[in-house]
């Protein structure tokens, strides 16, 4: 996604960094508004400007959730560790090229095998490995929700991956010191969920990466090349969704055809939610319609009562967002 005016996000995400790591940092926001790009954009930046200093100061985990399938503890423990011995990570270590973006914590044979048979804890392990560096470390979780189903040991015991995790996450920021970390997500009420965790009280920080206002979104146009009625037309249409955005861009040789393609599409998607909603059950579909003409109309919603669940439902089926701090 092309990169456009986050200068306020980055000066504020950037002191974050470089500051002592004391709390997990939620980077919260509508799905496709940017927080990945962002995230990316604010690492990439603070090594430029570090330099040849970058790669002697800094070391980022890079864990990218989106589009995987996580079933159980064995694939967690695949997408943490790589074994260092197999013939692939011997010739990148012969290589000997500098790696900033690991996606994996490298391990030796007898570790990577006591760790998948759970004869050795996974996080105390990387917790020993970001202590004995002498880098400083950020790790980042992307679309982290993914992990809220899996079981470290087994369903009977209840005890999830998501909670050992950010336990994890709490030693390494609150308690320790060791490391950032950055959290995103754009399942919301998986923040809510979470925070309900007794061991996050007073840990955590929330960052909103948000679609553009409409006086930006109008000035982005404009410095694209439109003119200010075709970028008044789109912004009353879509606002500053930075996907539609782009989109519409593309489509920019008759761009008011190109809005009303695009509002067709996302118009019958939506239609489609809801009536597959319906077939489910028609009480359902009669609840969703009700909600969305109170929505619509202004009308007061009751996020913690009856409406909650239909909500949540639809924030899901991404119809609605919700955000769980403002």
């Amino acid at each position: 996604m092309r990169f456009w005016d986050r200068e306020r996000e980055i000066k504020e995400l950037k002191a974050f960094i470089e500051s002592e790591p004391n709390s997990i940092l939620f980077v919260y926001g509508p799905k496709s508004s940017g927080k990945s790009t962002l995230v990316e954009k604010v690492i990439e930046e603070i090594k430029e400007e570090k330099k040849g200093l970058f790669f002697d100061k800094y070391q980022i985990y890079w864990f990218d959730l989106r589009g995987k399938f996580i079933p159980n503890y064995e694939s967690v423990v695949d997408m943490f560790f790589v074994n260092e011995d197999t013939e692939v990570m011997k010739q990148v270590k012969r290589k000997k090229t500098e790696i900033t973006f690991l996606k994996f914590f490298t391990v030796g044979s007898e570790i990577y095998k006591e760790i998948k048979q759970r004869q050795y804890d996974p996080f105390e392990y990387m917790e020993e490995v970001i202590m004995n560096s002498k880098k400083k470390t950020v790790i980042v979780f992307d679309e982290i929700q993914r992990l809220k189903e899996v079981y470290l040991n087994s369903p009977s015991n209840q005890r999830q991956v998501i909670d050992e995790l950010f336990n994890f996450f709490v030693r390494l920021t609150k308690v320790k010191h060791l490391s950032h970390v950055f959290v995103m997500t754009s399942d919301t009420f998986f923040i809510e969920q979470i925070y309900q965790s007794s061991a996050l009280v007073n840990t955590s920080d929330y960052y909103l990466v948000d679609f553009f206002d409409d006086d930006t979104a109008m000035r982005i146009f404009m410095e694209e090349g439109l003119s200010k009625d075709e970028a008044e037309h789109v912004v009353s249409w879509i606002g500053g969704v930075p996907w539609m955005m782009l989109e519409i861009l593309n489509k920019r040789e008759n761009v008011k055809k190109a809005v009303e393609n695009f509002y067709k599409i996302v118009k019958n998607q939506v239609r489609e939610v809801i009536g597959n909603l319906h077939e489910k059950s028609a009480d359902l579909g009669r609840k969703v319609a009700d909600l969305l003409m109170r929505l619509r109309n202004g009308d007061n919603i009751n996020v913690i009562g009856d409406d909650r669940e239909i909500i949540k439902l639809l924030v899901e089926k991404e119809v609605l967002y919700y955000d769980p701090i403002n």
